[in-house]
């Protein structure tokens, strides 16, 4: 904070000086003795610019994550029907409508159920991405009353369709990648209509091979395109409450797809599976269905007061970091060198020692001061050994050299009191050295002068 100090004029009163009442120049100079901390409204004033700007971006990149992060999660799922993607199923959806088949979309049960209100014959497509559908689902949806049942989905087959329809023999690949590398040359590039019921043979001679699911047939069941043992696609009926209807089990699923459609015939196989009755209701299986039938889902062991007890402590700790991080105010500048008495640095350290108790330390750095005092006292000089010095301390002193040798080098204090008196013992050896040589104080290095006739003596050489 920055002060200012002003002289009164003589005569003037003395007390404090009120603001209003003051001269210009005592105003100006009484402003600038104000706190550089700016209040909470010159805050505002300096940065609601930048918080209205972040919080229009931080809601923009809401919305915009919200938008079109649910749209790549809908739209990059395999076979969705509403996906334009590469791996989606629009395309189909589209060439089927164009035959007169009328589509619908069910998400859930109650969206089924409604399709399924309607009159005229039906398809059913039984997608199941999330594997939510049990036997209990499959036997459920055998009963719905559709015509036709086509199944797409790697969670087949259930223990009420297996049986009567096909049993799954395993996965084949390709011939080629997605580059034309040969990958398996026991594949063929196509698979070829051989045994398929109705028109498929006429229609949809041969489909691509682009890897997929092959099944055995049941018994009374028909198997078409075949592969190895298996078939990619597996037609039987059974026997429901409603009737007959008939199921048709596809693991050629990869030929569905907007990339795939074009290829040979499988648009042709498509349209024949799926394209033969009024409506195609295309289910996709939904885990919350099952969570809408009882069962307990991942919400309902999270207590209902939870989220609002996390907003508060949320809010309460932006508003602290709010609150402490302007409580000091600004940082301030200081100039160097900064003064620290010597006698705050001896207390450091001194409580440093303490808290580690560093008995050893603490009496080395006073026999370390002693020694070098007592060198120069002694006359040995700097460059002497610390034993020369020891015995050069004990001959002044008075006392023994072992005495002295224990006090200013092997003594070990094991206890603060015989620090004390240890460090006492270092202090009256360097009293005694003192009164026996008269130096009450250490005496100052001698600095040898140089005369001004060698200074000019030595100029001259230089500069020869």
């Amino acid at each position: 904070m920055t002060t200012t100090n002003i002289q009164p004029k003589p005569g003037a009163a003395s007390g404090p000086i009120d603001s209003s009442e003051a001269q210009p120049e005592v105003r100006e100079a009484m402003n600038a003795a104000e706190s550089l901390t700016p209040d909470a409204r010159q805050w505002w004033q300096r940065n609601q610019r930048w918080f209205w700007g972040t919080l229009i971006l931080i809601l923009v990149g809401l919305v915009t994550i919200a938008t079109f992060g649910g749209l790549a999660l809908n739209s990059n799922r395999f076979l969705d029907p509403t996906s334009p993607a590469p791996n989606g199923a629009k395309g189909l959806v589209t060439v089927i409508d164009k035959h007169g088949v009328d589509f619908f979309h069910a998400e859930n049960v109650a969206d089924l159920d409604s399709a399924l209100a309607a009159s005229g014959t039906k398809t059913l497509v039984v997608e199941d991405p999330y594997y939510t559908l049990q036997d209990q689902d499959w036997a459920d949806l055998l009963e719905v009353g559709a015509d036709r049942i086509v199944v797409l989905t790697s969670s087949f087959p259930s223990q009420a369709l297996s049986g009567e329809i096909a049993e799954f023999e395993g996965n084949y690949s390709p011939r080629t990648d997605a580059d034309g590398e040969v990958i398996n040359e026991s594949m063929p590039d196509t698979f070829e209509a051989t045994g398929c019921p109705g028109s498929f043979g006429e229609n949809a001679p041969s489909i691509t091979n682009l890897g997929g699911r092959e099944f055995e047939p049941a018994p009374d069941a028909q198997g078409c395109y075949q592969v190895r043992d298996g078939y990619a696609l597996v037609i039987g009926s059974v026997e429901t409450s409603t009737g007959s209807t008939e199921i048709a089990v596809l693991g050629a699923q990869q030929n569905l797809t907007n990339e795939s459609i074009v290829k040979d015939a499988n648009a042709a196989m498509a349209i024949q599976l799926l394209g033969s009755n009024e409506h195609l209701i295309w289910y996709t299986a939904n885990p919350a269905d099952n969570a809408a039938d009882g069962g307990p889902t991942f919400g309902s062991y999270i207590p209902q007061w939870l989220l609002p007890v996390l907003l508060l402590i949320y809010l309460a700790g932006f508003a602290t970091i709010i609150w402490r991080g302007r409580r000091f105010g600004p940082l301030v500048t200081e100039r160097l060198p900064v003064t620290v008495p010597a006698n705050e640095t001896l207390e450091g350290r001194a409580r440093l020692y303490d808290a580690s108790n560093s008995r050893l330390r603490a009496l080395d750095s006073i026999r370390v001061g002693t020694i070098s005092r007592l060198a120069d006292l002694s006359g040995v000089g700097p460059g002497a050994s610390t034993e020369e010095v020891i015995a050069a301390t004990a001959g002044l002193a008075g006392v023994p050299r072992e005495h002295a040798h224990r006090v200013l080098l092997t003594g070990e204090p094991q206890s603060d009191r015989e620090l004390v008196d240890l460090a006492n013992a270092v202090a009256e050896l360097e009293r005694r050295v003192r009164a026996t040589t008269g130096r009450s104080k250490p005496t100052k290095p001698h600095v040898h002068k140089t005369s001004d006739h060698t200074k000019r003596k030595q100029g001259s050489q230089h500069d020869e």
